[in-house]
């Protein structure tokens, strides 16, 4: 089969590799940075590019679909981000190919390809057989980053359009290191009440030398920050899990559950987040976190 991969990040490159062994496939690369473009060419025999500004959905699909005039792929495979699955959407419908999201797995029978996907919020998972063209969004954290050398070729893509949706460029909110790459990542949740008290996560997060991040309530609902930890935001697999004032919802339990060690610190003995602790601490967040940062500092 051949693949077209799309991503603006060497890592998701890398975990694409794995998707691509999966089905046997050859596969070429595209993206819109250019600063990155040589090194994704390590990893795949051809990468088309072309800077074509800030994100706007109708520019970026019409673009990844030019690309596929020449390549012609089986399979379009994106990232399950908010960004990949826009820009999968806009060409799937340029290209009038079936689209699956929030892919966990793959494989190959005969012709056809064989999807594993979550389903019904994360709390189960779906097995689809569907017919190339098809155009698929992996989920972030469920394919291991692979390897390759190659000597790939850069191709430059001459691309220009004329957008009728005027895009404003909002800077994302910086919050320190990248969850779905720190080896610990601190969580809050909705135990924690005010905006102000994530300074007591991001002290903790520092003192472990790790990330900090939240659920989803308080990023989309309260806007506090602008990603989240859960199925339809982050999937992390750190060493060290700590969930703050985290009730344990299904869905932000898909996105940690790849955690090597969770730890729970919630005042309800029954929150759900306990079935999946490896450690639980039951008490206020707002008294065992001073104590914990103290005793992690030496002061205590």
């Amino acid at each position: 089969m051949k693949i077209l991969c799309y991503g603006e990040d060497i890592s998701w490159f890398k975990q694409f590799l794995t998707a691509v062994d999966k089905i046997h496939g050859e596969a070429a690369a595209v993206t819109t940075k250019p600063d990155i473009a040589e090194e994704v060419s390590k990893y795949y025999e051809k990468v088309y590019v072309a800077d074509v500004g800030i994100f706007n959905p109708e520019v970026y699909g019409k673009f990844v679909a030019k690309v596929a005039d020449e390549v012609n792929p089986d399979v379009f495979i994106a990232p399950c981000t908010n960004k990949g699955r826009v820009v999968t959407g806009m060409y799937s419908g340029l290209k009038g190919t079936a689209c699956v999201s929030d892919v966990m797995d793959l494989g190959v029978e005969g012709d056809t390809l064989v999807v594993t996907r979550l389903v019904y919020g994360g709390t189960a998972k779906a097995t689809i057989k569907v017919k190339p063209p098809v155009s698929i969004c992996i989920s972030p954290g469920a394919f291991k980053e692979g390897e390759r050398t190659v000597s790939g070729q850069v191709v430059n893509v001459d691309f220009k359009v004329e957008s009728k949706v005027k895009v404003e460029f909002k800077p994302k909110e910086v919050t320190g290191n990248e969850p779905d790459k720190a080896d610990v990542v601190v969580v809050a949740g909705r135990g924690v009440r005010n905006k102000e008290d994530l300074n007591m996560i991001m002290e903790l997060a520092n003192v472990l030398h790790g990330a900090w991040s939240v659920t989803r309530p308080l990023a989309a609902d309260y806007g506090w920050t602008d990603t989240w930890i859960g199925i339809s935001g982050l999937v992390i697999t750190p060493k060290l899990y700590i969930g703050v004032g985290v009730s344990g919802q299904p869905h932000h339990i898909i996105g940690a559950r790849g955690s090597k060690v969770i730890v729970a610190i919630n005042k309800d003995p029954e929150a759900p987040i306990f079935e999946e602790a490896d450690y639980g601490i039951v008490g206020d967040l707002y008294k065992v976190l001073p104590l914990l940062i103290k005793r992690l500092k030496g002061e205590a």
